[in-house]
């Protein structure tokens, strides 16, 4: 008889399989508290976020006419927000290290972004201030994804102020982030009056965010569970086609996570 919860273990496996293949869209949330971990303590999380837009979703004007220069401009403006804002679903993984004198070290894959990321925590009494700066390789599209191979670099500076109770029972944090990403490759616009997607297009960009950040978790001894939300507001721009591009959008990112430490 199979065992109910190795069967719970396999659906969750592959739910989450799924959702690294499904596409490389946006969502990098933190999902650690402000406290850096203890020198020499491993911690692997695992989990999903999204990002939803919204303000300042791209969309078409109602009286644009199928390849009009309303229409194209529609056209790159959604693009850009795809590339750059990245809406959607993505998985979230993250493995971090306690290093001597309150400083903290992490690796988290979050679907389009590879982000290495280090952090000092000032202890404040019970709280804690914490200062990071993380690097991204930003995979914003491969050469199988809906016809996009974008590729890019950011960085993106953190500043959490957090608690958490004696007993790592709970644990609160929050904060403004901030990030700047480039990106450049090439992208496939829909063909103007056609089914069929129109031909590879130079695309560059670069992205600005300004975001705040509010997470909290919960657990015992070496299990937590941590859920967060970030507010952000990106300025994005650039060309597509060599046309000048620019967008303004609002994102809510919700992101949840299981943690072990030892």
């Amino acid at each position: 008889m199979r065992r109910p919860g190795r069967a719970v273990i396999r659906r969750w496996a592959a739910w989450l399989l799924a959702s690294a293949c499904a596409g490389c869209h946006g969502g990098g949330p933190l999902l650690h508290p402000a406290h850096a971990l203890r020198p020499g303590t491993v911690s692997f999380g695992g989990g999903l976020s999204g990002e939803m837009v919204v303000a300042g979703a791209t969309t078409a004007p109602p009286d644009a006419s199928p390849g009009g220069p309303a229409a194209a401009e529609g056209a790159a403006r959604r693009k850009l927000s795809e590339i750059a804002v990245a809406p959607g679903v993505a998985p979230w993984a993250s493995a971090r290290v306690g290093i001597e004198g309150d400083n903290e070290a992490g690796l988290t894959y979050t679907g389009r972004a590879l982000r290495l990321d280090g952090r000092h925590a000032f202890p404040i009494g019970e709280a804690a201030l914490s200062v990071g700066l993380g690097a991204a390789a930003l995979f914003a599209g491969g050469p199988g994804s809906e016809g996009s191979d974008v590729l890019g670099a950011g960085i993106d500076v953190p500043v959490l102020l957090g608690f958490r109770s004696d007993a790592d029972l709970y644990a609160l944090w929050f904060g403004p982030r901030l990030g700047l990403d480039l990106l450049g490759g090439q992208v496939r616009l829909p063909a103007a009056g056609a089914a069929a997607p129109g031909p590879l297009v130079d695309a560059s960009g670069q992205h600005l965010r300004v975001g705040f950040v509010l997470g909290v978790r919960g657990g015992f001894r070496h299990v937590h569970v941590a859920v967060e939300a970030t507010a952000t507001y990106h300025h994005a721009e650039g060309e597509i086609a060599g046309v000048p591009v620019a967008i303004d959008q609002g994102t809510v990112v919700p992101g949840g996570g299981l943690t072990v430490t030892f």
